[in-house]
C-alpha cells in the first residue's frame, strides 16, 4: 500500500471527535485572507450598510495583514512551497507571470480587479512591461495608499490611474492588455455581470490572471476537511498551538462570516465554473491551502520565520500530508491560479495540465 493509499483509508475510516467553537478567531483570521485585495460582495437581500461595512473593514486591513504571521503565507516555507505549486519554481507568481510566461511581452494597459493598496501594481509599474497601469477598489484607504506608493516612486501620473469603485455595480470601458483579478472573485456577488464585463474589455490577445479562493462559500468546510484539520491538531504537542492548549476547529456560522466581512467567499466555490464559460484558461494551477490556510492560525505562529527547525518541521510534515490528500483526491484544492484569453485563442505555452 501506497502512503498516499495508507492516507486515504484512514480518512475514510476515522470516526469524528466533538469539536468545540473557535468562530471567532477563524472569522477575523479569514476576513483577511486575501493578501491586501477585496471588493464588495453582500449577499443578495442585504442593503448598502453591508457594502459601507465592507468598505470600512478593508480600510484598516492591509498593513495588519501583512505583518499578521498568522496567515498561512505570511509564512515563508508555506510560501516557497505555494509558489513552487503555482509556478514550478521558488519565487514570487507576479515575477514569474512577467519574466517568464510573459518575458517577450509589454502592454499598453493593465488593469486590477480591487488593486487594493496597491503592491502588486508598484510592481508592475517598475517592471517596466506596462505603459499604464490602473485599478480600483472599493476602500477608499486603499486607493490613497495605493496612489501614494506611485506618488512615492515618481511616477508621472500619466503612467497609472486608481478609482474607487464597487466590483457589484460596475461598467468598465476601453480595453485592457492585462487584467488581475487577485483574490477578488470569491468576494463579488454579481459575478456573471463582473466576468461579461472583464470579458469585454480584455484585447484579443490580452491575458486576464487569476489568484483566487475556489473553496467553499462563506467558508463552510466540508466535513472531510473539518475531520483531517482536527486530526492534525490533535496529533500536535500544546506548545505548538496557539495560546498552548488545543481548539477543536469547525465551520464558523454564518452569521459570524457576515459580522465581520459580508462579502467573504460569498460565491467562492462558483467561480472557477464561471470562469471558464467566460474565457479560455490557458495555464491552470491548484496550489492547496485546503488544510493549512485554517490550521495555521491555530499554530503558534510567532514561531513562523524564526528557524525552528521543530516547528518548522511540522510546517513541511502538513504541507506533504495536505499535498498527499490534494493530489489522490480525498480533498480538493481550494486555491487556484488561472492564466485565461478570450474564448478562442490558445497561445504556444498553453499549460492547462495541472501536473
Amino acid at each position: 500500500m501506497s502512503l498516499a493509499e495508507y492516507w486515504g483509508s484512514k480518512l475514510k475510516s476515522a470516526v469524528k471527535r466533538p469539536m468545540r467553537r473557535v468562530v471567532s478567531h477563524l472569522a477575523r483570521f479569514h476576513s483577511r485572507i486575501d493578501q491586501g485585495r477585496s471588493a464588495a460582495g453582500e449577499l443578495p437581500q442585504q442593503t448598502g450598510s453591508g457594502q459601507s461595512r465592507v468598505s470600512e473593514y478593508w480600510n484598516k486591513q492591509f498593513e495588519a495583514m501583512r505583518s499578521d504571521n498568522s496567515y498561512w503565507l505570511n509564512n515563508k516555507i508555506v510560501e516557497e512551497s505555494t509558489y513552487r505549486l503555482m509556478t514550478g519554481g521558488p519565487t514570487h507568481w507576479l515575477t514569474w507571470l512577467l519574466n517568464d510566461f510573459l518575458k517577450e511581452q509589454t502592454f499598453a494597459r493593465s488593469l486590477s480587479v480591487c488593486c487594493g493598496d496597491g503592491a502588486h501594481e508598484i510592481q508592475l509599474y517598475k517592471s517596466g512591461k506596462i505603459q499604464v497601469v490602473t485599478g480600483f477598489d472599493i476602500s477608499e484607504g486603499a486607493i490613497r495608499q495605493a496612489i501614494a506608493r506611485f506618488h512615492e516612486a515618481g511616477a508621472s501620473t500619466d503612467r497609472y490611474r486608481f478609482e474607487v469603485k464597487d466590483v457589484n455595480h460596475l461598467h468598465l470601458e476601453g480595453q485592457f492588455d492585462l487584467i488581475f483579478s487577485t483574490g477578488a472573485l470569491h468576494h463579488t456577488t454579481n459575478l456573471e455581470d463582473l466576468l461579461a464585463n472583464l470579458q469585454r474589455v480584455l484585447s484579443p490577445d490580452g491575458y486576464f490572471v487569476i489568484v483566487e479562493f475556489v473553496g467553499p462559500n462563506r467558508f463552510q468546510w466540508t466535513d472531510r476537511q473539518i475531520e483531517v484539520t482536527n486530526k492534525l491538531l490533535n496529533a500536535l504537542d500544546p506548545q505548538y498551538l496557539k495560546n498552548g492548549y488545543r481548539e477543536t476547529f469547525e465551520r464558523p456560522t454564518i452569521e459570524c462570516m457576515l459580522k465581520s466581512d459580508p462579502s467573504e467567499a460569498v460565491r467562492s466555490e462558483e467561480v472557477y465554473a464561471l470562469v471558464k464559460q467566460h474565457f479560455a484558461v490557458v495555464y491552470e494551477r491548484f496550489y492547496n491551502g485546503t488544510i493549512l490556510h485554517q490550521l495555521h492560525p491555530l499554530l503558534q505562529s510567532q514561531l513562523a520565520n524564526q528557524q525552528r527547525n521543530d516547528f518548522d518541521s511540522i510546517v513541511r510534515l502538513i504541507l506533504v500530508a495536505e499535498d498527499l490528500l490534494v493530489s489522490n483526491g480525498v480533498l480538493p484544492s481550494d486555491f487556484a491560479f488561472l492564466i485565461c484569453q478570450a474564448k478562442g485563442r490558445r497561445p504556444a505555452n498553453d499549460a492547462t495540465d495541472n501536473e
